[in-house]
Formats: C-alpha cells, structure tokens, sequence
C-alpha cells in the first residue's frame, strides 16, 4: 500500500496542516505553504525522487531514505514510523493517521482515490485547544456533575479525525393530511351547551434539500455525529490530500445507498414539520395528523469528509466520549452524574418545600 507524506523544502520536517492559517506548516522551522502550491511541489519532489533514489551521505556513502514499513499481523496493517521506530496500528477504513509516538504524519492515497476519493472536504477551523476548552465549557455549570471528572488527567485522548460523510439534495413534494377540531362552549342559565365541529385538512407542499449530512462509518455513533450539526457545507473546498496531514482521516465503509434510508428519514421529518406548522393550529381546538406522503425526484450524492474532534475521558474504570464539530465547536456528549450530590440537592429542595407548606398551614390555622 503506498504511503505519502509532504517534506518541509527547508528542512526536511514533516509539513501539517495548521487550522489557524489554513496552511501546511513545518513545525520545525514554521515555513508554510499554501494549500493550491502544495500539489506542485509534491509533484517536483516525486519526479525528483523517479530520477534519484539514493542520497550522498556525510561520508560519502550512499543510503536509501527512510521509509515507513508495512506488514500486516492478524487482519491489521502494521505500519513502523521512520522516524521513531514505533508501530502505528490501521484497519481497513484508515486514510491518514500519525505516529503516536513522535506525532510523523501518514498518509495513504488509495484509501482516497478512485471510488474513495471525496469530492468535498471542510477543513479542520478549531484546534486541540479550541476543542479542549469547549469540553472544558460543555462541562461548567453542571452542579450535579462529579467534582474530579473535569480533571487533565483523566482525558486520555484528543483526536482530530476527518469523517466521511454523504451530502444528499433531492427535490421533495408531499401530502400531509389532518383532523381538526373546534369546540365551542356556552350556557343559558340552565344548561351548558359544547359544540363540536370536525375538519379534514389537506397541505400539498414541494421544498429542495440540499446536502443533507449522513455519516458513512460504522464506528463513529450516528447520534453524536447528528448532535454536533450543523456544517456549513458552503464552506467546504474541492478535496486535497494535503488537508488531511497530522489529523486521522477515514474512508467510507457505508456506501451512499445504504445511507439513504436513514437521509430519507431527516427529510421526511423536517418537511412533515414544514407542513404541519402551515396550518393556522391556534385556530383550531387540536390538530393532529392523520398521514404523510412524499416523493423523491433530482437525487445527487457527494462524497466529503467533515472534520470532527474526538475526546475520550476515564472516570472509575468508564470511558465517556464526547464529540465537537471541528468547524463550529459544537459539543456532544454524555456526562456522568454524582449521585450523592443528586439526594443531598434533592431532599434539600423537598425539605424547603414541606417547611414552606408547614408554615403556610401555621398562618391560615390561626
């Protein structure tokens, strides 16, 4: 399997993208390059390296360059850093990754090419900083939330991983259908009278969505990956490998049909709820549907990957993950809850009221 990295022209360092520039920088010597120069200047050093494989050393001798090794242990690739010596583990989605060792970014074009080759990509806005303190945020104010779990130590991971996601658009026109009904309510001194009339109403409707975000990974959970929306797609930019060194990037391993159902029903949801709010309901005693249709016609697909921060957080032997979109800094996750805190707020709130009661029941008894 081939494998890419980009070289500092300076230095020989290993070049990443950096999110605040938007440039692929050396964190050896700071020199950057911008994104539209990078694929030249692959390209040169490529046809350079066709021509000349070998290098003079200081002695005069001649070595290979450094390369990453690759071997394949029990279904997993085996990748071993240049730099360091240390192995880096992959499966069969892996685009990009880096050596956790020594942070050597590691790229691999055929797990982005041809049918896996995105059309879009975001690229990452936010740091591991930036998703730091908005973990750090997500967590302030939550009285019942464990004192310890905020700790440094406890948050044992922190990845920025590009996910792939399908963007569906497709052009929807639907039929809602509704009970209504109208109470009225009077009286002539002797008998109160209700009145009740029944309607049937019909909302015909046609709205084009576009871009509808589904993710295509089987290990990324759908619920936090639909929390941490919206993306502003209109800010993606046409895929380039370059984008992707010094973060992990998958590859898809749900294809676009598979993910359709679940598109199909987000958009059945939200325009069910664009029909159901054009009825005037404040008019009406209750509203309630009775059934929904809709068709699909102008379907089209992109492929794209979205960037997402990854925090993983140990507390008493559990792991809590939470997710933040690397684009806006929305946060999702699941927090755990300190149950001695939740009886002491709880009792101390029931004590309050029966003493409030108590002395309520003292002033009107005497």
């Amino acid at each position: 399997m081939s494998i890419k990295g980009y070289k500092c022209p300076s230095c020989g360092g290993n070049l990443v993208f950096n999110s605040d520039t938007q440039k692929l920088q050396c964190p050896s010597c700071g020199n950057e390059i911008e994104m539209d120069e990078i694929q030249k200047y692959a390209e040169v050093v490529e046809s350079a390296d066709e021509q000349e494989d070998t290098y003079e050393g200081d002695e005069g001798s001649q070595e290979s360059p450094k390369e990453w090794e690759v071997k394949e242990v029990d279904g997993k690739i085996i990748y071993t850093c240049p730099a360091c010596g240390g192995e880096v583990d992959a499966d069969q989605t892996t685009a990009a990754t880096k050596c956790p060792y020594c942070d050597s970014p590691l790229i691999l074009p055929g797990q982005v090419s041809g049918e896996f080759r995105p059309d879009l990509i975001i690229p990452f806005q936010l740091d591991d900083k930036d998703a730091k303190e908005a973990y750090q945020k997500f967590c302030k104010g939550k009285r019942l939330l464990p004192k310890m779990f905020q700790s440094d130590q406890r948050l044992k991971e922190i990845k920025g991983i590009y996910v792939p996601f399908w963007l569906y658009s497709c052009k929807v026109e639907g039929t809602m259908t509704l009970d209504a009904q109208k109470k009225k309510t009077w009286s002539d001194g002797d008998y109160e009278y209700t009145q009740t009339d029944f309607y049937l109403l019909t909302r015909d409707g046609e709205v084009y969505f576009e871009h509808v975000p589904v993710d295509g990974s089987v290990e990324m959970d759908d619920s936090y990956m639909e929390s941490i929306e919206p993306f502003e797609i209109d800010q993606a930019v046409p895929f380039q490998e370059g984008y992707l060194s010094g973060y992990e990037a998958m590859k898809y391993d749900q294809a676009k049909d598979e993910c359709w159902d679940r598109a199909e029903k987000r958009i059945d949801k939200t325009f069910g709820g664009i029909l159901y709010d054009s009825v005037e309901t404040y008019k009406y005693s209750s509203v309630s549907s009775r059934g929904f249709t809709a068709s699909y016609s102008n379907k089209t697909v992109k492929y794209a990957l979205l960037p997402v921060w990854v925090l993983n957080v140990k507390y008493k032997d559990k792991m809590y993950h939470f997710a933040m979109n690397g684009q806006t800094g929305k946060m999702a996750g699941i927090l755990p809850v300190d149950w001695k805190l939740f009886w002491k707020y709880t009792l101390g709130i029931f004590a309050g009221s029966s003493l409030i009661i108590y002395i309520l029941m003292l002033i009107f008894l005497l």
